[in-house]
């Protein structure tokens, strides 16, 4: 579909720490990771946000408590720009 996505590894002096109240919110951004809804278009890529269903099973399924869905949709909300292009 002439979409080419750039990877790049982050140098590890760019690594960071996550602050012990974060750890879940971080592991449950990690765990649905795959689970983006993307438009494919002539200009490139639209991602259009998280997939809710799939994003609700896993945290189920992983136990997460449920205040981590609020921390995931602050995380999507900051995401979204970066992913689309803006800043």
């Amino acid at each position: 579909m002439g979409v080419s996505v750039e990877v790049t590894e982050t140098p590890e002096d760019e690594a960071f720490d996550i602050m012990a109240k974060n750890k879940d919110s971080m592991l449950a951004w990690l765990n649905v990771e795959t689970q983006w809804k993307v438009i494919a278009s002539m200009a490139g890529l639209i991602w259009i946000g998280l997939n809710y269903t799939a994003v609700d099973v896993a945290l189920r399924r992983l136990s997460f408590p449920d205040a981590v869905f609020d921390d995931l949709l602050v995380m999507e909300k900051a995401a979204l720009p970066i992913l689309n292009g803006g800043a």
